[in-house]
């Protein structure tokens, strides 16, 4: 039966489809979110903070894995950080679908502006995985002035492309980056997009913008995350302008803290806020992420949401499709707590930055790292292990 109702709900014009624009920042930690980043610091007043959101691994590659596949990075095939001897066959497991794949299927375009670093070689390239626009550089590390590769693949050589081309780069790397994904932006405000810009700053090496006078250390890195920031309030006035802003989820995450063990003369440049260890660490600043969300509809402005969620949360989250590792966060997202029971758990070595082998576990407010346990409530610097008995005296009320 056609009632009055559900014929005006038929002739009722359909919600605008949502775009998604993933901002993933390279290296920077926890409490790097403040004074250079006036940007960062409206989006998030204007949405919500994430402040227990996890990596899956405390490094580039797995942790970008987890969060393109929603998957566990060692199921994909990317158990550390893709090297120079990672070149020709190694990458991010041909099987596994990616989130550009499934916003693909959905008809929406897909675009990555930035970073890779999931395989050098033509069957990982972007525009294989579901990209159908790629603009950046395959490899880990990039000279942001030569716009060579400095490592992580390539080393020394012309690792940038437009697609499939190889295109060289004349200028200062995050300067073209902004430029470009204000006009993807631009051009693209009448089709509904998923934009993964995968920003290569404050990734060493230090190198400020163009025309920045100081060459101090500390002075440089506040200027490569200015420049960050100002990728952040580029793209939002574009979005703003073309009258995208609010069907637009704007999400902003990093790959890692900042790195403390290997670097000791660049260790006290950047902040992972009140938390032990870095990159290349399961401590909580190798693995924890600054995360601001502004989903419209969803979203409050300026809440903070303290559940345990992680990377590999966002390809359910956006698409909607069900992975082994990630869950949709929608409701956390929304201001409900979710799944507070929920178990988290990482394993981790590299054998170039001396990391042995290691294991840690999160369940509400309990972290385990190898043999000790940790109250993140009480001790969120993970610097006073607790006694066993205690444990099981608070697991058993």
């Amino acid at each position: 039966m056609i009632t009055r109702r559900n014929l005006l709900a038929a002739l009722a014009p359909a919600p605008p489809q949502l775009n998604y624009i993933l901002v993933l920042a390279d290296d920077m930690g926890y409490g790097d979110v403040g004074p250079h980043t006036p940007h960062l610091n409206r989006l998030a007043a204007d949405g919500v903070r994430l402040k227990d959101h996890y990596l899956c691994s405390p490094v580039c590659s797995p942790a970008r894995a987890g969060l393109m596949t929603g998957l566990v990075p060692d199921r994909v095939g990317i158990t550390g950080v893709l090297r120079e001897q990672h070149d020709a066959h190694h990458g991010l497991a041909l099987g596994a679908k990616t989130m550009a794949d499934h916003f693909r299927a959905r008809g929406l375009k897909t675009a990555l502006l930035g970073k890779w670093h999931l395989g050098m070689s033509a069957p990982y390239h972007p525009n294989r995985r579901g990209f159908d626009y790629f603009w950046g550089y395959l490899n880990g590390m990039h000279d942001y002035r030569t716009n060579l590769s400095a490592g992580g693949g390539g080393k020394g050589t012309r690792q940038t492309y437009e697609n499939e081309t190889p295109v060289e780069l004349k200028g200062y790397l995050p300067e073209l980056l902004t430029r470009k994904a204000v006009e993807f932006v631009e051009q693209h405000r009448n089709q509904p997009y998923f934009l993964y810009l995968a920003h290569p700053l404050p990734h060493a090496p230090l190198q400020a913008p163009t025309g920045f006078a100081s060459q101090e250390p500390r002075d440089v890195y506040g200027a490569m995350l200015s420049a960050l920031d100002e990728t952040i309030g580029a793209v939002r006035g574009a979005l703003e302008r073309t009258g995208q802003w609010d069907r637009t989820v704007m999400v902003f995450l990093s790959d890692n803290g900042w790195v403390k063990k290997v670097s000791p003369d660049q260790a006290p440049l950047g902040s992972n806020g009140p938390f032990r260890g870095g990159k290349y660490e399961l401590f909580e600043g190798g693995i924890r992420s600054p995360c601001i969300v502004r989903w419209p509809g969803l979203s409050r402005p300026g809440t903070i949401a303290k559940t345990p969620t992680w990377f590999a949360d966002w390809l359910p989250t956006f698409t909607g499709v069900k992975t082994r590792a990630g869950r949709d966060i929608r409701d956390v997202i929304a201001g409900l707590k979710g799944d507070e029971k929920r178990l988290l758990a990482w394993r981790f070595e590299d054998a170039l930055v001396k990391t042995p082998l290691t294991f840690a576990a999160r369940q509400r407010k309990w972290k385990r790292l190898n043999d000790d346990v940790y109250d993140l409530a009480a001790d969120p610097g993970e610097q006073y292990p607790i006694r066993s008995n205690r444990l099981e005296k608070e697991l058993n009320e």
